[in-house]
């Protein structure tokens, strides 16, 4: 899988095309303004702690990374770039290359849509495609939202190890088509 790979059109539930396209180092600020644009509570729930956006070392991790162990995906109105991401999807690798990390945020303002379960749909292709056994993640346990999203495609909820303020999620790969 190339990063030419993970470009497409994604359909959304009310019927609406957005396009899928791979993260760039120049995205820095598009992403800051994503989290301009989005509730505090939104950005606490995906960054498990209080995060104001503006341009810094988190932005450089998530624009500057290794493209073959760290896939990372923005979703657009094609017909309207200059509203800005809508949603991000980003898949890391572990060294082993047999498991892999999830992150995935909705804008606040695009919510209820059904843009997180086709962005989980698409990391889940990713990861199949690059022959993994399984995906993770570390959710807050009252984000119900994305905990009914992680059931609904076929994920487990496990408590995580130590850490009494998140759970683990997880897909097993090897027993899912």
């Amino acid at each position: 899988m190339s990063l030419s790979d993970i470009e497409r059109d994604i359909v959304l539930r009310d019927g609406r095309t957005l396009r899928l396209r791979p993260i760039r180092p120049g995205d820095a600020e598009a992403l800051v303004e994503m989290g301009r644009r989005s509730t505090p509570e939104d950005l606490r729930l995906r960054f498990l702690s209080t995060v104001r956006p503006r341009l810094g070392s988190i932005t450089t991790m998530l624009t500057q990374f290794d493209p073959v162990r760290h896939l990372a995906a923005a979703a657009y109105a094609p017909e309207r770039p200059e509203d800005g991401f809508m949603g991000v999807v980003r898949l890391v690798i572990s060294p082993t290359g047999d498991y892999g990390e999830y992150a995935i945020m909705v804008r606040s303002d695009c919510k209820g849509l059904g843009l997180g379960r086709a962005l989980m749909g698409e990391m889940l292709g990713w990861a199949r495609d690059r022959g993994l056994a399984r995906v993770e993640g570390q959710v807050l346990p009252e984000n119900a939202p994305m905990l009914r999203m992680v059931r609904a495609c076929g994920g487990a909820i496990l408590p995580s190890d130590g850490d009494y303020h998140t759970v683990r999620v997880e897909f097993d790969l090897r027993s899912t088509t």
